[in-house]
Parts: C-alpha cells; structure tokens; sequence
C-alpha cells in the first residue's frame, strides 16, 4: 500500500489489480473509495458468493442473479471491529432450490471461505437466502 496524502492508500494485488482505501467523510475521506472495513466486508460477502457459485454449479444450478447485502455491527470500545454480520443473499436461477442455496452458502461459510475463518473468533456471522 502506497500512501497518497491525507489518509488515502492505494495498493496493487498480485495480479495487478487496484484498490484505493481511505476513511469515510467523516475523517476527511471523500467518499469514492471503500474504507478498511467496508473493504473487509466486501471481502467477506465476495468470498462466500465466490464459494456458493462454486458449489451451486456442481449441484447443477444455473444462476441468473446472485446479490449479497451485508448489514454489520460494530462494537463501540475501540478498536471497534465487527462483532455481528448478516449476510442477505438474493438468488435466482435455473434448478436452483432454497435447500441448494443454502447448502451452498452454509459449506462456504462453515467451510471454504478464508475470510469468514479469519473473522469467526470476533464476530458473529449470520446469513439469510432469499430466493427470486
């Protein structure tokens, strides 16, 4: 990570890939990049979606829409990590059955998901599948 004035950092991943994290309004962030922990988040949710796409495509689901609204609390005491997140999953696709997307969503999270091991010890993470 690269500082770039104020409290601005961006960052190259391995493969090339960009990202720019500062902090939000609040602190003098402008608002057009994610702050750390909603970089964090968006982690959590792509992780476990990546994972679900995954499992679901070899239960022989053919998804047309896979959406994940993360709604997380923060605990008061600093520092002030997420002690509780809900994940809403919004799905749609051929063959698709509420037991499969759960299934799928409940083996990434219990499982396969890096980013949920990482954060299991201080947060609870919960997750709801609402099929379309």
């Amino acid at each position: 990570m690269k500082w770039e004035g104020a409290l601005k950092f961006s960052g190259e991943g391995h493969w090339g890939a960009r990202v720019t994290i500062e902090p939000g309004p609040k602190y003098g962030g402008s608002g057009k990049n994610p702050t750390p922990m909603e970089a964090l988040a968006m982690a959590l949710a792509s992780c476990t979606g990546m994972d679900a796409v995954l499992i679901l495509e070899k239960m022989r689901v053919e998804l047309e829409k896979f959406e994940i609204h993360v709604d997380a609390r923060r605990r008061e005491a600093e520092p002030s990590y997420f002690e509780a997140i809900n994940m809403t999953m919004h799905m749609a696709g051929r063959n698709l059955t509420q037991e499969k997307a759960e299934k799928a969503v409940g083996l990434s999270l219990k499982k396969y998901c890096s980013v949920a091991a990482m954060l299991e010890d201080k947060a609870s993470i919960t997750y709801e599948v609402k099929l379309e």
